[in-house]
């Protein structure tokens, strides 16, 4: 569930289907036009594996607190893309979510003051916990986390 105190940004960190509790979060919050500021950052194995993109990229454009970030771990800038995506212009990241790639989009102010969500298989959430947690010294209580297992 997504926290109350809209002074708070929320930060969802997806990988794969672990998008779809945002989905609803982020339909919420966009039809509500609540005053909270929200990053996504969705991690997915190509473009083609990108669920909810359409709708994701419509109600970026209708909420201006809404900010999405995609990534794609198995596609590289030098050519390896999917056939039904080459056409397009990528304008997402390459590779795994990082500290680096947190911090281009996320200042210290907004990263010390927010909620973070996490959701994905269990390899990724671990690994999620631990760069939150150790790299980026977010406290425990400040993270929410949900696994999506058996895929």
């Amino acid at each position: 569930m997504l926290h109350q105190d809209y002074s708070k940004p929320a930060i969802f960190v997806s990988g794969g289907i672990g998008v779809t509790p945002f989905r609803t979060m982020i339909k919420y919050a966009t039809d509500k036009q609540l005053p909270l500021k929200i990053v996504m950052f969705d991690s997915n194995r190509n473009r083609d594996n990108i669920l909810f993109r359409k709708e994701f990229d419509e109600w970026a454009n209708i909420n201006k607190n809404l900010e999405i970030i995609y990534t794609v771990s198995e596609e590289n800038k030098h050519g390896q893309q999917s056939s039904s995506s080459a056409n397009d212009d990528w304008k997402g990241e390459y590779g795994r979510i990082d500290k680096a790639m947190i911090l281009r989009y996320v200042d210290t102010n907004i990263l010390n003051n927010s909620i973070f969500y996490i959701c994905g298989p269990p390899s990724m959430i671990k690994a999620m916990q631990a760069l939150l947690q150790e790299e980026l010294e977010i406290p425990k209580e400040q993270i929410k986390v949900e696994e999506f297992t058996g895929y």
